[in-house]
């Protein structure tokens, strides 16, 4: 007679929570589609701020602002499309800090560029209504009443 241990393992839901947020999913997705196009046309040379502009980027880089934008935007905003789709119960922190982390790239990049663009307001917007997606969600407002749930 054969005798096997198993040793008791998370489940396959570990992780998720019971309900899905495919709007916010599309939100993030289509916010990260923007930023990962943003990265290659910057690292790959295909936009040019101008030199005045570059030279205001740090170490007047063009790839290390690429790279950074995929690190610190797309990335994240990959991240949560992905828990949001799936239904993971971490989800409204990570979009917190996906929204976070868009305002502040913004603002770092008003600070760094000393230049205004049409879609600044735009993506601090988003950054914010990720905020309030995470915050609402966490605070007990039912999913259904939820921005992009």
């Amino acid at each position: 007679m054969v005798t096997t241990t198993t040793t008791p393992s998370a489940p396959a839901s570990a992780g998720r929570s019971a309900r899905r947020r495919p709007g916010l999913a599309v939100f993030a997705a289509l916010n990260a589609v923007s930023a990962w196009g943003g990265a290659v046309a910057l690292t790959a040379g295909f936009v040019d701020f101008g030199d005045r502009l570059n030279r205001r980027l740090p170490f007047a880089s063009p790839v290390l602002a690429g790279i950074a934008l995929a690190l610190i935007v797309a990335l994240p905003s990959s991240l949560l499309a992905w828990q949001a789709w799936n239904g993971d119960r971490r989800v409204d922190r990570v979009a917190i800090v996906t929204g976070g982390l868009l305002v502040a790239w913004i603002a770092v990049q008003l600070v760094f560029l000393r230049a205004f663009s049409a879609f600044q307001p735009a993506y601090a917007a988003i950054g914010a209504a990720l905020i309030v997606a995470g915050r609402r969600h966490l605070r007990g407002i039912p999913p259904h009443r939820a921005p992009y749930r």
